[in-house]
């Protein structure tokens, strides 16, 4: 059975052009130190009602446009196809929120037309995953293997990178020059979390971007990745 944590009811960012329904999945096979959803990828995670969940989808059936999947990871839904067909059928566009991290079942979404928009996060540069999204393997190659499959699709799909202060400049042009030219590539501010594990304080506490900042890092990356810009 599909596994659903949270939902916002409405949201008009998280699927731009869209008013949309965010659906938060439980678990991730990542462990990102400045993770914002730290109460969904424990064991502890919160569980709500499906058909709670399903009541309101029919409900704002010709109200709310799209609905966004996030979590979490939520390609570790094993009946994420399912309700991905569900809820297209009931007129609704999806927009699917990952890691990138299981390519083999990101193809399978792709090929059955289940997600009219995909976004793929690009953590920090392939050497750096291990260590940005804490865990071991954090395999880079996965997530290379996601952005080639989305890149030979006809989706609509952009790349997310929040940007931490652990990262570098030198990082992120890293980043810009060992990936094949993206449609979309946003650069996204750091906020420093609310739960975080204790020996990660010193990476948490450390001086973050400024948004002048991440403008001026996207102009350095435009030469190599014309399509960069800044989320806010």
């Amino acid at each position: 059975m599909m596994q659903i944590s949270g939902l916002v009811r409405t949201s008009t960012v998280d699927y731009p052009g869209l008013l949309s329904a965010v659906i938060f999945t439980p678990g991730c096979n990542f462990d990102c130190f400045y993770c914002h959803n730290r109460l969904l990828i424990g064991r502890d995670a919160p569980l709500m009602d499906l058909e709670t969940v399903m009541a309101f989808l029919c409900k704002r059936r010709g109200m709310v446009e799209g609905i966004v999947i996030s979590g979490g990871e939520p390609l570790l839904q094993p009946d994420l196809s399912a309700f991905m067909q569900t809820v297209k059928g009931m007129g609704y566009h999806i927009k699917l929120d990952t890691n990138g991290s299981r390519p083999y079942l990101l193809q399978s979404i792709i090929r059955a037309d289940l997600a009219d928009k995909i976004a793929v996060d690009y953590k920090a540069p392939w050497t750096r995953y291990p260590e940005i999204c804490g865990c071991r393997p954090a395999d880079a190659d996965a997530v290379r293997s996601s952005i080639d499959l989305l890149a030979q699709s006809t989706v609509a799909w952009e790349v997310r990178t929040t940007v931490p202060p652990q990262l570098s400049a030198d990082d992120l042009i890293e980043m810009a020059r060992t990936v094949r030219l993206l449609p979309a590539w946003y650069l996204q501010l750091y906020r420093r979390p609310e739960q975080f594990k204790q020996q990660d304080r010193f990476r948490i506490d450390a001086p973050g971007y400024t948004p002048s900042d991440l403008e001026r890092l996207a102009e350095t990356l435009r030469p190599r990745q014309p399509s960069v810009s800044v989320r806010l």
